[in-house]
């Protein structure tokens, strides 16, 4: 009976071992970015490359090949959201030479079910001269992205979402309140300094692009 018990510990210690591992083993295996900030924070992402491939393929490439490096927060929407990712300082520049196909619902594409809620990413869509952004080009995406502050199921199957805050949400909170001007952008100069994505051995290829509209 003791040899029995014993035997049936030890196999539900197994199991639970095995469980456990494989769960931190799928958790590993997903890509996590790092992103430094001017004022010293830290955040990292969880990416999803098995809800918009093409979109998290794009994030790896741009932020390893260190496009994202010294790029400003250049819009602040306190509970909405908190973008960067645009090509250096110029307003202008707003894209990195090519844009990628919209993983989202509403374009079509029905993989991607993740929802914009507190601390999801999300790529931005450029909107071309005299289009509403709302309904502007679904393909427009290229570089910049935002942090969403809260949950926003409107913005659901209207967007890319790629990515989930796993750690640092609440100095991303803090960026969101500082001082903006009348155009969202922050009075306090705040910049990524760096952005790394760790991608456990696994090799991304670059993305798919498109040529830039217009």
């Amino acid at each position: 009976m003791k040899k029995r018990r014993f035997a049936a510990i030890c196999l539900a210690v197994l199991l639970l071992v095995t469980l456990f591992a494989g769960c931190y083993t799928l958790g590993e295996r997903k890509p996590i970015a790092t992103i430094t900030f001017s004022n010293g924070k830290e955040v990292q992402i969880r990416l999803y490359p098995d809800k918009a491939p093409n979109t998290v393929n794009n994030f790896i490439y741009l932020a390893n090949s260190g496009f994202y490096d010294k790029s400003p927060v250049h819009r602040i929407k306190e509970y909405f959201v908190v973008q960067m990712g645009r090509p250096g300082a110029d307003p202008s520049a707003m894209n990195a030479g090519y844009t990628i196909t919209g993983e989202f619902s509403n374009n079509g594409f029905s993989k991607n079910d993740l929802e914009f809620e507190e601390g999801t990413v999300g790529m931005a869509r450029i909107a071309a001269a005299g289009e509403d952004k709302a309904s502007g080009n679904y393909d427009s995406a290229s570089c910049e992205f935002f942090i969403c502050l809260g949950y926003k199921p409107s913005m659901n199957g209207d967007y890319a979402a790629f990515g989930k805050v796993i750690r640092g949400y609440k100095d991303v909170e803090k960026i969101s309140k500082m001082d903006v001007d009348a155009n969202d952008y922050p009075r306090d100069e705040i910049y990524i300094e760096t952005c790394r994505v760790e991608t456990f051995g696994k090799n991304y290829p670059e993305p798919k692009k498109l040529p830039v509209e217009g």
